[in-house]
């Protein structure tokens, strides 16, 4: 078993000396608005700061601001473990606005002592000059308190995302594999902060691309 493992870890050193690579900072501001009749507006407002780069770009500064994005979502509960949505995303990324439309679907489980959360997404991208971009998600989202049973203010929790990004675009497939550890705080009964290591693999099928980031998100329900 243990020599699997050193396999598998001198495959991934290998792969990403060999591919591109980067490393960032992704802050985030999300909070949340409750409506009436089971409607929820969630709203992301995140950015994404290069520190590093592998290999370096030509003609370019390493250290750049790379994108700033605003996510509105509009969410529906079907029941306490089932609810739908729609969203638009756009985004500025060098110099260029690029829209997102969003639609998906939630279902959480409750565990003893956690929560089971799955996520099926799928959206469409509009570029200029580009064909249309078409992904379906799949995210799993595992939270844990680290003390008691629920996460209850002014303690500190555990969450862990594992997603799955299948990408058409111009009759051309790609995959991308997200993973996230991270460590929050509930502040209060309606703020809450989250710090941890966000990993991308991207262009999985082309030109492989490893991403490191360090997410630092803030959250609050109005």
């Amino acid at each position: 078993m243990k020599c699997y493992l050193i396999l598998a870890l001198l495959t991934l050193i290998s792969s990403m000396a060999s591919a591109q690579n980067q490393f960032g900072i992704i802050p985030v501001i999300n909070t949340s608005i409750k409506l009436q009749n089971d409607w929820k507006i969630n709203s992301k407002l995140e950015g994404r700061q290069l520190l590093k780069q592998h290999p370096f770009p030509r003609d370019e500064s390493e250290r750049i601001f790379e994108r700033l994005d605003l996510e509105v979502l509009a969410n529906k509960a079907l029941n306490s473990s089932n609810d739908v949505g729609l969203g638009y995303l756009i985004r500025q990324e060098e110099g260029e606005f690029i829209h997102r439309f969003i639609q998906q679907y939630a279902y959480t489980q409750k565990l003893y002592s956690s929560r089971l959360s799955h996520r099926f997404r799928t959206d469409q991208t509009f570029q200029k000059n580009e064909a249309v971009e078409f992904r379906l998600r799949y995210r799993a989202s595992w939270e844990k308190p680290l003390s008691g049973l629920q996460v209850d203010p002014k303690e500190f929790y555990l969450k862990l995302n594992n997603e799955y990004l299948g990408i058409l675009q111009d009759a051309k497939e790609n995959l991308e594999i997200r993973g996230l550890a991270a460590v929050g705080y509930t502040i209060g009964e309606d703020n809450r902060i989250e710090t941890g290591a966000d990993y991308r693999m991207e262009e999985v099928f082309t030109q492989l691309q490893h991403k490191l980031f360090l997410s630092i998100g803030f959250y609050h329900n109005f």
